[in-house]
């Protein structure tokens, strides 16, 4: 089977999923940016492709967008060569001129999405990605939330095949005997520093806990000069502190030290941070905000709260040391890059019939 795979960037969690599919199929992928604005460097660790690939000629703007035609006349040239072409994005300008182009030529496309969140959407936009989704033929998706999000924009729901999503390798999990067994209250959260994270609001929930719980914050972005100065005027020193962007590796090894993980993101149209930590035996305080923690969080693992409830936020925290590590590792063995890329090969033997 040929297949063509569009995305954005060359994320280390895509690169690692394509190498392995590019075993089972002809694999062709076309990039659109080297890198996403709001990253680090360091991000992309991973730089070994075992598959064909181009970065397609336009211009890169803002955190993501590209603009150009390459895209919309690699496909105008080449659609016959391959029995499968996987659109993995519809929000930049090059690839609503390539999906377009796509629908008015009748050139089947398959809609691969990382997650979705539902939003009142002006009728402009709404029509817009009725148009670009409701016409693809088959669709990508990670988890029931995204289905509805799909379904919401036309999608037909027997079109829909899920996938496994993870950044983890099962050789990364924590053995059991490894899981910190101290019975303290650290917490870590670790992303981006920007407001969509919505640090700033758990630094505000830390003032008002007792000084036994400490947070360890660890990244880089806009906001790390404001969270430290929050922590300077409300005397957090000895609790709060700071941590730099680690890569992924290093990341996984640093998180081991504390007892749980908490994020109250604002939104994530799905949500890595939630299976890496369980991957280390973290239970998880997770944002009602963040896609993956409706498949990845059961009450075992960790608690979901609102993040418009700082009582609701409270109680968690208060409460998450009655959970077993052993939970979070059960939950993270079933989402592992291995599992991701069965999924995946699962999928396409289908598609193929």
């Amino acid at each position: 089977m040929k297949v063509l795979f569009v995305f954005n960037h060359p994320a280390p969690y895509k690169i690692n999923l394509l190498n392995s599919l590019s075993k089972y199929c002809d694999l062709k992928v076309l990039f659109e940016r080297n890198k996403n604005k709001d990253r680090s460097s360091s991000f992309y660790y991973n730089n070994n492709y075992d598959f064909s690939y181009e970065f397609i000629k336009g211009i890169a703007f803002n955190n993501e967008n590209h603009f150009g035609f390459a895209l919309k006349n690699y496909i105008k040239k080449h659609h016959q060569e391959y029995d499968l072409i996987i659109m993995n994005g519809y929000s930049t300008m090059s690839e609503i001129i390539a999906i377009k182009y796509m629908i008015k030529h009748k050139i089947a496309y398959s809609l691969y999405v990382n997650g979705g969140i539902i939003k009142n959407d002006k009728k402009s936009l709404f029509n817009l990605k009725h148009q670009l989704i409701s016409n693809a033929q088959h669709y990508f998706s990670p988890s029931e939330k995204a289905n509805e999000y799909l379904v919401h924009y036309g999608a037909k729901k027997e079109k829909i095949y899920n996938y496994v999503y993870s950044t983890i390798f099962e050789s990364e999990i924590i053995d059991e005997e490894k899981l910190n067994k101290k019975q303290t209250y650290n917490f870590v959260t670790f992303g981006q520093f920007i407001p969509r994270k919505n640090n700033q609001k758990l630094l505000e929930i830390f003032v008002y806990l007792p000084s036994k719980y400490h947070l360890t914050i660890i990244g880089e972005g806009e906001e790390e000069t404001k969270y430290n100065n929050f922590i300077k005027e409300n005397g957090l020193e000895t609790r709060i502190e700071v941590l730099p962007f680690l890569k992924h590796d290093a990341l996984l090894k640093k998180i081991r030290a504390y007892d749980y993980f908490i994020t109250l993101s604002k939104e994530d149209i799905y949500g890595h941070m939630v299976n890496e930590a369980l991957s280390q035996g973290l239970p998880v305080i997770c944002s009602n905000k963040v896609v993956s923690a409706y498949k990845l969080i059961n009450g075992k693992d960790g608690f979901i709260v609102d993040i418009s409830n700082d009582q609701d936020i409270i109680s968690a925290i208060e409460k998450v040391n009655r959970l077993n590590p052993i939970n979070c590792l059960e939950v993270a063995r079933e989402n592992t890059i291995e599992k991701m890329v069965e999924s995946h090969v699962k999928i396409l033997k289908e598609l193929e019939k």
